[in-house]
């Protein structure tokens, strides 16, 4: 009798034990997902805000999907860069290139860091700064 306890007593702390370590697999397999989930929404806001603003000139998509503190990482630089920013950069560059069409390449996201590859096609046909209209084609990625 005093050995069937004990084997009792032995499968019920080794099931408590298992138990315990499937529950935290679950939990930080949870917490993974979520972070996925949380990256791949970030791709897609990147996404739309690129095919959106550029391609489609909306610029109030600027208002819901760059936030107000946004920095702008470029070529070693950081730059404040909220809406009101962007929308002034994307509207001077589309007087100037009005049929810009850009492609989104690639979009890596980690945490909550998205980086985008993309290539800009389009026409000179408007006053850009001080450069006067050249129609000349331009295409840079």
């Amino acid at each position: 009798m005093k050995k069937l306890f004990m084997i009792l007593s032995l499968v019920l702390v080794l099931c408590f034990t298992f138990g315990c370590q499937d529950k935290e697999a679950m939990a930080e397999l949870e917490m993974y997902r979520a972070e996925k989930a949380v990256e791949e929404q970030n791709k897609k806001i990147e996404y739309l805000a690129w095919e959106k603003m550029w391609n489609e000139g909306q610029l109030d998509v600027a208002d819901r999907v760059v936030a107000p503190n946004h920095i702008m990482h470029y070529r070693g630089e950081s730059t404040p860069w909220g809406p009101d920013t962007l929308k002034k950069v994307v509207s001077s560059w589309l007087k100037a290139f009005p049929d810009t069409k850009v492609k989104v390449e690639d979009i890596i996201a980690e945490g909550d860091k998205v980086a985008v590859r993309l290539t800009f096609t389009g026409t000179h046909q408007g006053k850009f700064g001080d450069i006067a209209p050249t129609g000349d084609k331009i295409e840079f990625t």
